[in-house]
């Protein structure tokens, strides 16, 4: 069961790292300074996320190491 969770958060990480990529694009593209504010709250955000999957996986990973 947990190996199944683990795939999951795995590709909702893959998700949010593609998120990002495609925010650091939209950085090069000349965006106005509105536009900038945005990307830069999505992209903390995103890295929040990412840092909550994170955990969660080495929470999962400790327990069934037990």
């Amino acid at each position: 069961m947990s190996e199944l969770v683990i795939e999951k958060l795995l590709e909702k990480r893959d998700s949010y790292l593609n998120l990002l990529k495609h925010l650091s694009f939209e950085l090069m593209m000349e965006p106005t300074d509105v536009e900038i504010k945005r990307i830069k709250e999505l992209e903390n955000n995103t890295v929040e996320q990412l840092e909550k999957i994170q955990q969660d996986i080495s929470e999962i990973l400790s327990e069934k190491s037990k």
